[in-house]
């Protein structure tokens, strides 16, 4: 068969010889981008495949404020307020098909949520400046007490075991009086 010859193929016929016209197997090489120093690819960490993080509520009521006591006197879990001032709760719970080598064992088929992760604006590559962790009572309290002290003063009495109460905050710099200077 000639090269650029299709007259087999528009009158309906099969090829002569088609097998033996075979094209050779060309071996291409893989391009792989350069180390970046201090990079961690997703292979090497799988980080984001080890918990789950819910959106919750502020503290901004008691009951809020209850509600996230609820949830770190769990074990595995830790609320959260990023640098934009959301809030959630993060539950430590391997992925189920994380599988050896960090590899994803349902990749080609993986929810919205795991294709939207991206290894260079991730927790471990890009950690955000401005994120508060809780992974106990007592830190959750201490933060409540200086940035919402209402709250904090309306759940303490009732809703927080002496166990978990935070340390005692030092008194306040006494104020002293200026002497006044009066311009004539």
């Amino acid at each position: 068969m000639r090269a650029g010859s299709y007259a087999w193929w528009t009158a309906g016929s099969s090829p002569r010889n088609l097998e033996a016209e075979t094209m050779p197997k060309v071996t291409l090489p893989v391009i792989q981008e350069a180390p970046v120093p201090g990079h961690v690819s997703c292979l090497q960490c799988a980080r984001c495949c080890t918990y789950v993080a819910v959106g919750i509520n502020a503290p901004t009521t008691p009951k809020l404020a209850t509600e996230v006591l609820w949830h770190l006197y769990h074990q595995g879990v830790s609320v959260c307020r990023d640098e934009a001032g959301e809030w959630y709760v993060q539950f430590e719970a391997r992925c189920k098909n994380l599988g050896e080598g960090n590899l994803c064992s349902v990749y080609l088929n993986r929810p919205h949520i795991c294709r939207a992760y991206d290894d260079q604006v991730c927790e471990v590559n890009a950690p955000q400046k401005g994120l508060i962790e809780f992974k106990e009572p007592k830190h959750f309290l201490e933060y409540l007490r200086v940035k919402r002290p209402k709250v904090y003063k309306t759940i303490a009495a009732k809703y927080v075991p002496p166990e978990h109460q935070p340390e005692a905050l030092p008194p306040p710099p006494a104020r002293t009086k200026r002497a006044s200077t009066k311009v004539r």
